[in-house]
């Protein structure tokens, strides 16, 4: 299907957030993947922010009957 690569990629950011994750590496910077609010930061900073994101504690929740657009949309703009 045209864009399911992006629905997969927002859902997987609204899975992470849920779940208390604070840290996704892509590995590299796309213009596709900045207009998702990808940035690329210095290897220094990264360390930094990978340290702290271990130190916490995150965990995939069990489904909560399904994700609506307004609960993504909810849940991505109050954490980003």
């Amino acid at each position: 299907q045209t864009n399911a690569s992006k629905i997969a990629l927002i859902h997987l950011v609204y899975e992470m957030r849920r779940a208390g994750f604070v840290l996704l590496d892509t590995q590299f910077t796309t213009a596709h993947l900045e207009t998702f609010g990808v940035i690329e930061i210095p290897k220094e900073e990264y360390h930094t922010l990978l340290a702290d994101a271990l130190e916490g504690e995150a965990h995939f929740l069990p489904q909560d009957g399904g994700a609506t657009s307004d609960s993504i949309l909810q849940l991505l703009s109050h954490t980003s």
